[in-house]
């Protein structure tokens, strides 16, 4: 007769041994929810999440914007679960070889930020969740490390999408060809070239070019500006899509402003 042991972490991860085919384990992965974006808001059903075996020694180093890993040799995606009703990852499980994923390594379950300029799911990457990483389980193991997350809602472990997406390696770096102010509204028209399709891109602002205190540049509403996507801790998102030459997005500036800088990199890179 197989016996089965079950292992469950505090965001239910768990795995199953069969005592008569030790090769083949069972991993399963879900979270207790609400899970958030960054700006507070709830992850919406069908938004995406990771579970990724982490090797021996090494750490989680993120995902580039389009989803993919930025460590793949370290890094392994084992599955990909989404949300459901509740703003939670939906049970998901798979079968596959020990050896696979050695039990010296460890996972963490990783939460999407995937909301286009309309708000529904399914772009680029802005944003991510990371749970503290778990050991893994050997064959005749009976627990795992809890997953310890950041506790909100009552002690309630959840993710939240506050840690940015990493910029592709082969996006050029984008030029300004026009800053026009819109005099009535507060606003600025800010156009660049030099983009790529599939890419995010972040306008940025500054008063003070001595002091490299750039800051995220907004607009008031999701989709708002042509080709954009809005998030109140990034501000603008452009994404580059269609073969367009160049890309206009409208940012607010404060109406007593007197002076002001503007630059656009490509979305996670570094300054």
């Amino acid at each position: 007769m197989k016996k089965t042991l079950l292992l469950v972490s505090g965001l239910l991860l768990g795995m199953s041994a069969y005592a008569s085919d030790l090769s083949q384990l069972t991993l399963a992965v879900s979270t207790e929810g609400p899970d958030t974006y960054a700006d507070g808001q709830p992850l919406q059903v069908g938004e995406t999440y990771l579970l990724v075996y982490v090797a021996k020694s090494a750490t989680f180093q993120g995902v580039f914007t389009d989803g993919s890993l930025v460590d793949p040799v370290n890094n392994k995606i084992a599955l990909k679960g989404f949300a459901v009703a509740g703003s939670k990852c939906g049970y998901t499980a798979i079968q596959y070889p020990a050896d696979l994923y050695p039990a010296d390594g460890s996972w963490v379950i990783v939460a999407l930020d995937t909301r286009t300029a309309e708000g529904a799911v399914g772009g680029l990457v802005a944003g991510l969740g990371v749970s503290a990483k778990t050991a893994a389980a050997s064959g005749n193991s009976t627990s795992l490390n809890s997953l310890n997350v950041a506790s909100k809602n009552n002690g309630v472990p959840v993710l939240e999408t506050a840690l940015q997406s990493t910029a592709l390696a082969n996006i050029p770096v984008p030029q300004i060809t026009a800053v026009v102010p819109r005099m009535s509204s507060g606003k600025v028209d800010v156009s660049f070239k030099n983009i790529k399709d599939n890419a995010l891109y972040q306008v940025e602002s500054t008063t003070d070019l001595r002091s490299g205190n750039w800051t995220p540049a907004a607009v008031s509403a999701l989709g708002q500006a042509p080709a954009t996507r809005v998030q109140a801790t990034r501000g603008t998102l452009a994404v580059g899509k269609g073969g367009a030459a160049e890309l206009p997005v409208a940012v607010e500036v404060p109406q007593n402003d007197k002076v002001r800088y503007f630059r656009v990199k490509p979305y996670g890179a570094a300054n």
